[in-house]
């Protein structure tokens, strides 16, 4: 028997495939349109489609939703500081990665 996509009110999803709308993305997040829409003018998350109304949403588009609003309760960041707090957030983690490459090497001794 094939396993069923499914969701609860949350948006935590069974399977690890998930295309949402728009409209089910601001209800998965509570978040509105609006809001949605800015976050992707900032490039907070990259959709598929060219209007509101054909863009399709990823799980990862749904943490990156998660996350930047976490950043806007916790740390007060408006959409613009969101953005460039997850642009230093990747970038520290590539450090974090090219870093314990180089240990694993043993081209760097710390």
């Amino acid at each position: 028997m094939a396993k069923k996509e499914t969701s609860d009110a949350l948006g935590d999803l069974v399977t690890d495939k998930l295309e949402l709308n728009l409209e089910d993305l601001c209800m998965s997040c509570a978040i509105t349109q609006t809001e949605i829409t800015t976050y992707v003018e900032e490039g907070i998350i990259k959709v598929e489609g060219e209007e509101p109304a054909q863009w399709r949403f990823s799980r990862v588009n749904l943490m990156e939703v998660r996350r930047a609003q976490r950043l806007t309760r916790d740390l007060g960041l408006n959409p613009a500081g969101v953005a460039l707090a997850l642009d230093l957030m990747i970038e520290i983690e590539d450090l974090k990665c090219r870093l314990a490459h180089l240990e694993k090497d043993g081209t760097l001794h710390i």
